[in-house]
């Protein structure tokens, strides 16, 4: 059954406006008014004519209601007539520009409607005579304000999650399964950091393009999420750029075809609870050392007695001279051994008790050729080794803690030398601020620029699992600084790496009182 105002228009115009086939093509018996009619019941937009003065010929339910009159009351009525001068504005100048341009015309605009703010989309064209002349004007249009608030909400809701997520101390991702693998959709700020991709940049990604990220979602994991309801807990450690070994604990909840991923690095306390072994195993080296240290120096005290003894009865006896010599360098060199040994309970002792560890004068070259010696079952298989000794003057250090920076130079360099062709040389000479310089020169596989900055962290390493702790440079870098001594590397990926130890020299009288006189080596 037809509205008033659907009879009035068929009757005043009947099928004006409809675009029509030519009448050679058109079946008669098409009922092309109850079609017209039954679209503009059923299409959910406002539909509607007007004649040439602006009165309504034509309106469907849906238009009357935005207007907020039925429709009796609108036919044959003005804009003018039905709405406010303030909300008939927009609406007659759009009228207006379709008349004079003569043509369809498509608009968004924001109004007032029957005291009800509004979106439209809207669609104004011309109705012309059968000589062509306007009579009118027909509109089509769509109410935008639901999807409009729809997508502000969805803006909303998203906001509030990127503010939440942000807010979060733990990195957040969200996933799509699709055939072709996991759709990154969502990240916060720490995510961003973790695996060094902005959010623009990375959301709306396949997985498999970012190799960085791999760890926080495996695919096979996530199959296993999904098939069985239950969310994932672990902990996983992960090498990344920039960043070293770190520890993360990952969780994965499944949410329809989604899946949450929240990971949160947990570094900081597995490096504490690594140090809190180390000062554990420290302590029992402590205990052990100082009962070592007690246990040798009563022995250690009755060689350096009968060494003095039996050197001051050598010089007694008539030998013959060339005998006597040899005895007399066997006897020093015991001697030297023994007092090498003194020092070595010194340190363990200084160790068992926590004590600042004593300084003297001390020639660098002997105590490199010590940490040779110490290190050579790894450096023979490895390559070979140059040394390039320069005239130095005596250091004020530690014998046994720079032999310990020293060794761990020259195992970390002959671990990094290639299978063929592997070479480390030792550089010594002083620089124009008068410190000793100790150079020890690779030509192994070298080290990441990222990671150079970092080389003397503790606990950082770029090793494999099990080949290191991270600890050996760190000690190192910290023992020479006590002894007011530096260290630096310089490295190239491929080509090898130069670590650099500057000592500085002993006082003039340190070195009146050790007796240690500046020696002078040469390439060997």
């Amino acid at each position: 059954m037809s509205t008033r105002g659907e009879r009035e228009v068929m009757g005043r115009g009947g099928a004006q406006g409809v675009a029509t086939a030519p009448a050679a093509q058109v079946p008669a018996e098409l009922p092309y008014r109850e079609l017209f009619l039954a679209l503009a019941r059923e299409v959910p937009d406002a539909v509607f004519a007007k004649d040439i003065e602006g009165r309504y010929i034509f309106i469907n339910e849906v238009g009357a209601r935005y207007l907020g009159r039925p429709v009796e009351d609108i036919l044959g009525r003005r804009d003018c007539d039905i709405l406010s001068p303030d909300e008939v504005q927009s609406t007659l100048e759009f009228d207006r520009q379709t008349l004079l341009a003569g043509r369809t015309l498509y608009a968004e605009m924001r109004e007032v409607m029957a005291g009800v703010p509004r979106e439209w989309l809207s669609t104004k064209g011309v109705i012309r005579k059968p000589d062509g002349q306007v009579a009118g004007l027909f509109g089509i249009v769509r109410d935008m304000s639901n999807h409009r608030r729809g997508e502000e909400a969805q803006r909303h809701s998203e906001a509030l999650f990127r503010a939440a997520a942000s807010g979060s101390f733990d990195a957040f991702f969200l996933l799509r399964g699709e055939p072709a693998g996991l759709r990154l959709l969502r990240l916060n700020a720490h995510a961003e950091r973790l695996i060094g991709q902005e959010c623009g940049a990375a959301e709306g990604r396949m997985l498999v393009d970012l190799p960085d990220a791999l760890f926080i979602a495996p695919l096979e994991l996530c199959e296993q999420v999904w098939r069985t309801g239950r969310p994932h807990d672990d902990e996983v450690d992960q090498v990344l750029p920039g960043l070293g070994r770190r520890w993360f604990r990952r969780q994965l909840v499944a949410v329809g075809d989604c899946m949450t991923v929240t990971v949160r690095d947990i570094t900081v306390q597995r490096e504490n609870e690594i140090r809190l072994r180390l000062n554990e195993r420290m302590a029992s080296v402590g205990m052990l050392a100082a009962g070592v240290a007690h246990e040798i120096n009563n022995p250690l005290a009755f060689v350096s007695s009968n060494l003095s003894f039996i050197g001051t009865e050598l010089g007694r006896m008539a030998l013959p001279e060339d005998d006597a010599h040899e005895l007399r360098e066997a006897i020093d060199e015991a001697r030297e051994g023994a007092e090498r040994m003194r020092l070595i309970v010194q340190s363990l002792r200084a160790l068992s008790r926590g004590e600042q560890v004593n300084t003297h004068a001390l020639d660098v070259h002997e105590v490199l050729e010590s940490s040779v010696h110490l290190a050579w079952c790894k450096l023979r298989s490895r390559g070979r080794l140059l040394r390039d000794y320069g005239a130095l003057p005596p250091v004020r250090g530690n014998s046994v803690q720079l032999a310990q920076v020293f060794t761990n130079l020259l195992i970390n360099a002959a671990q990094a030398l290639p299978r063929q062709g592997g070479e480390i040389r030792l550089v010594t000479r002083t620089n124009d601020a008068g410190q000793v310089v100790v150079e020890v020169h690779d030509n192994g596989c070298g080290i990441a620029r990222e990671h150079l900055a970092r080389v003397f962290e503790p606990f950082f390493t770029t090793k494999p699992l099990g080949e290191g702790t991270g600890l050996g440079l760190s000690i190192s870098h910290d023992i020479l600084k006590g002894l007011g001594g530096e260290m630096s590397v310089d490295s190239t990926m491929g080509q090898g790496s130069i670590f650099r130890v500057l000592l500085p020299t002993a006082p003039e009288d340190a070195v009146r009182q050790s007796g240690t006189p500046p020696l002078q080596h040469s390439l060997v």
